[in-house]
């Protein structure tokens, strides 16, 4: 046996991501259908045989969806996507998980596999008819990532530039001196006496020669410091709480009134400021299953009123006490 199972989605991304996720868990492509407005209108648009558009989104004629339809087309009148898939009873509980994971509002019914009839969703109304119904709690958690963000910087630059500079230096120079010194001694030198002969001797000086050299005097580093520090994020999340009435609470208004006044009054808070506090007590007292002893109860009262109003449990606790104290009597006296 297989019955199909819906849900909405706020876009088509988020209903994709739901599709692959069934699909990884083995459910065929074929047996999931995605839908959002423009697929309606070029289903129309086409004129397909072989029933509307709501029997093909979930694999019956229209008729058979008539108390349905108004749900599913108000989605998509939102901007909303309508997920179908068709699963075995066998895989429906695991479905259901995955489809409710991604945010979708799950409504379910049942075909035969092989029967070809329009499996009709189970609407809450029909829920009821099996003895229950659902309020989902839903709780918002705060999840905190981190990013790198730029917050300046240093940026090193290199130019080039000149100065004048001077070196004193000691350079030699000759210079041939030519000296007539008056001389009487005999020539011995004979025959080479009166050879023609030529001296020549060379004067020399030194220049300067300049030659740069390019050498690092200096080396500029940068680095970073890595550190951690520690931050405090503060935001708020929230939450539905369901608050269960017996009936009783009503009963008790005029007591309630009273005590705010004579409690709260000099505050200035008025009776509405305050009936959350006194219903809270009251619904806490009425729990069979609670503590006898405010003791023992206050703790968790305490933990459970921050949770929802968080700083308030001084200004609010003695009403919370008092309303605690007479759905405790009320109880007692059933």
């Amino acid at each position: 046996m297989a019955r199909t199972m819906a849900a909405v989605y706020g876009s088509r991304a988020d209903a994709e991501r739901v599709a692959q996720a069934l699909a990884d868990e083995g459910i065929e492509r074929r047996h999931i259908r995605i839908a959002d407005t423009s697929t309606r209108q070029d289903y129309e648009r086409r004129g397909e045989s072989g029933g509307g558009f709501w029997s093909w989104l979930f694999g019956g004629d229209d008729d058979a969806w008539n108390s349905d339809v108004e749900y599913y087309d108000e989605g998509l009148g939102r901007g909303g996507v309508v997920l179908t898939v068709d699963a075995e009873d066998r895989r429906a509980g695991r479905v259901e998980q995955i489809l409710e994971a991604h945010g979708g509002r799950v409504e379910e019914g049942g075909r035969a596999a092989t029967a070809g009839e329009g499996a009709r969703p189970t609407t809450a109304a029909a829920r009821g008819t099996r003895g229950e119904e659902v309020l989902p709690v839903v709780e918002e958690q705060l999840r905190i990532g981190k990013r790198a963000v730029t917050r300046g910087g240093v940026r090193v630059y290199t130019r080039v530039s000149e100065r004048p500079v001077e070196h004193d230096v000691r350079l030699r120079e000759e210079r041939v001196h030519v000296d007539r010194r008056p001389v009487d001694r005999p020539a011995t030198a004979g025959a080479d006496a009166f050879r023609e002969r030529s001296i020549e001797m060379e004067e020399t000086r030194e220049e300067p020669v300049v030659a740069k050299e390019a050498r690092i005097t200096e080396e500029v580093v940068l680095s970073k410091d890595v550190q951690d520090r520690s931050a405090t994020v503060r935001d708020t999340v929230r939450r539905t709480d369901v608050e269960v009435d017996r009936g009783g609470a009503g009963d008790f208004e005029s007591d309630f009134r009273t005590h705010c006044t004579q409690t709260f009054g000099g505050q200035g808070l008025t009776y509405e400021q305050c009936a959350p506090a006194y219903r809270y007590g009251y619904t806490l007292g009425s729990d069979r299953s609670g503590h006898a002893d405010w003791t023992a109860t206050e703790a968790d009262a305490r933990r459970r009123w921050e949770e929802r109003n968080p700083g308030t449990w001084d200004r609010f606790g003695p009403a919370v006490r008092y309303a605690w104290e007479r759905g405790r009597g009320q109880q007692r006296a059933a």
